[in-house]
Parts: C-alpha cells; sequence; structure tokens
C-alpha cells in the first residue's frame, strides 16, 4: 500500500492482504456533514469566524470554493479555516458555481442562492447531475423564489432576490438535505419559516443541521419529529467552534474490527456529537461485537463470528454499505430495511451492493427498499467496484482485511470525504499493493 501522504489514485485497483485481527488507535477525521454545514452559517454570518479542525476533503472543498464565489472569504489558518462572513449579503458569482461531485454543496447552495441579489447557477459532475433537486425546489418556489431546475434534477437556476417566509411542506423522501438546506437559509428570510418535511427518514441529519445553527446564534424550533420552525431577525453571528470527529468515518474504521476481530479505537470520538451514524456501534453490538468508552475514546472489539441481524436503517442509511458488507461475513441471513432513499445516493447503493457482494458469491436479495443479505461464505478472488462511491469503497475494506483474493477498484474515491483512510489502514499494518487495472 502506498506510503503516508501518497494517496491512492482514481483509476488503480488496491488489493489488501488480510493478515488476521486489526488493531487501530488513531483519531477519525472531521466530520464532512458538520465541517459543511459550519462553512454555510460562517459565509452568512456576521464577522469572522473560526472553525478549528475541519474535514479537508473532495466534499468540503467544493462548498469552500463555491462560497468563496458567492461573497465569503476562506482562508486557512494555523488553528483551522478564518471565515469572513457575508453578514447575508452574498455576491453574484461571475459563473457556474461547480458543486462538483456533492450532494451537500449543491443542495444547501441552491437554497442559500435565493438570498443572492441576482441570478446563480449550479451545477456539478455527471452523477451529482442525476441526484435529485426537484422537492428542494418545489419548496424553495413555495418560500417565493425562482428557481427552474432540469426534470427535478440539475443543473439549476435561481434567479436570486430573497426569500419572503412562511409555512413550506416539503417532500424528504429522498432526501435529509433539503430540509436541511431550507433551514440554513431560512433565518434570512423576510418572515419566519417552517419547515414540515413529509416522509423524512433520518430525521437527524435535519436535527444536527438545527444543532449548528444554534451555535451560530440561529433561533431554530423543532416543532414536532419532522417539523421545525426558524425565526426571522435573529441571523447568523460569528464562531470559534472545533468541528467534531466524522461518525460515519469513524464507522469504516470499527467495521475492520467487527470484520477480523480486532480492535479499533477512535480517540475522539465524542459523546453526543449528534451524528445519526454515531449508532453504528450498537449495530456492531448486536452483531456481536463488543463497545467500550473511557472519555472520548471509543473503542469496539470484533467476535470470532459475526451475527446477522435484522435492523431498520432509515435513520442511517449511508451505513447500509458497512452493515451489509459485514453481514456478507456473517453466517445466516441479515435483513437491512427502511433503505429506499440509498437508492438516490452516490449510486443507487442496493443495486451495487447486491451486486457487488454476488461477486464474492453472496446472495443478496435486492427489494425496493431493503436487503436480505445470507451472508457467511464470501470468496475471492474478486474485483469489487466502487461505483465511484466512496462509501462503497471503504465498506469494501473491511471484506478485503478479512477474504483472501479481494481487489477494490477505485480506492481513490474515498477522497471525497476520507482522503487519508488508506494511508491510515496501512500505518494500522494492513498491507496491501496498489497497481492499474488489467486491461
Amino acid at each position: 500500500m502506498r506510503g503516508p501522504g501518497r494517496p491512492v489514485s482514481g483509476g488503480e485497483v488496491l488489493e489488501l492482504e488480510p493478515a488476521g485481527p486489526v488493531e487501530m488507535r488513531l483519531e477519525a477525521p472531521a466530520s464532512k456533514s458538520v465541517t459543511n454545514r459550519m462553512l454555510v452559517c460562517a459565509a452568512l454570518a456576521d464577522g469572522t469566524s473560526l472553525l478549528r479542525r475541519p474535514l479537508r476533503s473532495d466534499d468540503s472543498a467544493a462548498m469552500r470554493v463555491a462560497l468563496g464565489e458567492l461573497g465569503a472569504v476562506v482562508r486557512d489558518d494555523p488553528a483551522g479555516w478564518s471565515v469572513a462572513g457575508t453578514a447575508g449579503r452574498l455576491a453574484v458569482p461571475g459563473g457556474p458555481l461547480d458543486a462538483r461531485a456533492s450532494g451537500t454543496t449543491m443542495r444547501f447552495l441552491v437554497a442559500l442562492a435565493a438570498l443572492a441579489p441576482g441570478p446563480v447557477l449550479l451545477s456539478g459532475r455527471p452523477g451529482l447531475l442525476a441526484r435529485p433537486v426537484g422537492p428542494l425546489v418545489a419548496a424553495l418556489r413555495q418560500l417565493g423564489a425562482r428557481v427552474d431546475d432540469h426534470d427535478g434534477r440539475p443543473p439549476v437556476t435561481v434567479a436570486g432576490g430573497g426569500l419572503a417566509g412562511g409555512e413550506v411542506t416539503l417532500d424528504a423522501s429522498a432526501s435529509s438535505q433539503f430540509a436541511s438546506a431550507l433551514l440554513l437559509a431560512a433565518p434570512y428570510a423576510a418572515a419566519p419559516v417552517t419547515v414540515r418535511a413529509e416522509g423524512l427518514g433520518a430525521p437527524g441529519y435535519v436535527e444536527l443541521t438545527a444543532a449548528v445553527m444554534r451555535r451560530f446564534g440561529a433561533l431554530v424550533r423543532r416543532l414536532d419529529d419532522s417539523s421545525w420552525r426558524v425565526a426571522a431577525g435573529a441571523p447568523y453571528r460569528a464562531v470559534d467552534a472545533e468541528v467534531d470527529y466524522d461518525a460515519s468515518a469513524a464507522a469504516h474504521l470499527f467495521a475492520l474490527a467487527a470484520a477480523t476481530g480486532g480492535s479499533v479505537t477512535v480517540t475522539n470520538a465524542r459523546d453526543g456529537c449528534g451524528q445519526p451514524d454515531a449508532a453504528l456501534p450498537d449495530l456492531l453490538e448486536a452483531m456481536g461485537a463488543s463497545v467500550s468508552r473511557e472519555g472520548d475514546a471509543l473503542t469496539v472489539r470484533g467476535p470470532e463470528t459475526l451475527a446477522p441481524l435484522d435492523a431498520d436503517l432509515g435513520p442511517l442509511p449511508d451505513q447500509v454499505t458497512t452493515v451489509a458488507a459485514l453481514a456478507a461475513l456473517a453466517p445466516g441471513s441479515s435483513r437491512l430495511r427502511n433503505l429506499a432513499v440509498a437508492r438516490g445516493h452516490e449510486t443507487d447503493r442496493l443495486s451495487a451492493l447486491a451486486g457487488e457482494l454476488g461477486r464474492l458469491g453472496v446472495e443478496v436479495e435486492e427489494r425496493p427498499d431493503e436487503l436480505v443479505v445470507h451472508g457467511g461464505r464470501p470468496r475471492g478472488p474478486a474485483l469489487l467496484r466502487t461505483h465511484d462511491d466512496h462509501r462503497l469503497a471503504m465498506a469494501f475494506a473491511a471484506v478485503a482485511a478479512r477474504v483472501p483474493g479481494v481487489a477494490i477498484e477505485d480506492p481513490g474515491c474515498v477522497a471525497k470525504t476520507y482522503p487519508g483512510f488508506w494511508d491510515d489502514l496501512a500505518r494500522a499494518g494492513l498491507r496491501g499493493r496498489a497497481r492499474q487495472p488489467h486491461p
């Protein structure tokens, strides 16, 4: 495997060599979800914020650059990122905003662009252009914005001119990011905003948004499980704040312990971080792992044999990749439910998991909103495709660390949220080699 500081590039294939139980003690990277939410609030705030220990990844770079084009000034500081806010007075960019492959960047900025004084065009890479924004566009129109999309998908053109405010009912069945986007822009509407999110499967991510907004001084009240109200006239204030660890990234590290019967300690896993994926260790316990905490240090120790499970993953749909990969190793049948939303992520994750785990000889029943994984005997050799999806790549690492002959295509896609993933595994002694794929 490449050494520290030399990331695996796109287009390569990474072959891992199982070496028994993985033993790791490390810090997880900062949260992509929190970093991008804090960047938005800081960009709209009055004054200069300091975001300590932010995540430096493809997704956060997309957000940082786009916010710069909207008038915020983001600079590297010895302690993190210094963000000179716009006090809600965004600039009209000189050209299209490029969200790259970042769904949070696209959706959050569609809502923010309504606050600009003139038109804003938002686009991105081909994979992002296939992801839905229609319900968000419809909700923004209810709040007085003039927005056009392409059959419910990007590119999106926002006329700007502000938000009137009011009550809005939103179809959030495809993504909780729609609701988060509305909330983030809401403090700058002319009147209070009430968002009622129908079909919301992962309310924890919206409440995470509300919690970040409150840190910046916004007045946000949760009315019930799927409704929030944001007061007018309470804009964001500059803050000095540290970004929490990424519970989603930590989940992939803990999966290595579960898969190999090893032990992984994440030393910066602050309890009560509010991230839905922080619940993943509870699912690992249900599969036979042991979990312990000492302060911010959270340790997962894997069992000799994983147990299958029946789990509702609606509150943490990003973790279907992690749990399905481990279910392939667990003798018996696992049922992973309430996952229709995962079909609209970086790829159709249910279809991708069924196909790629099938390459290992694992039978997977793919249903409209669930997977049934008949695990216990995955076998190589197999080349697993990542479908340009960082979470598939990291989830497959747990399988490759256990099953001989497993290689992962395009491992460099992890740069979207965890650029140092493979280097962290190498430091823990998980050996492997990168090569070009066979023609």
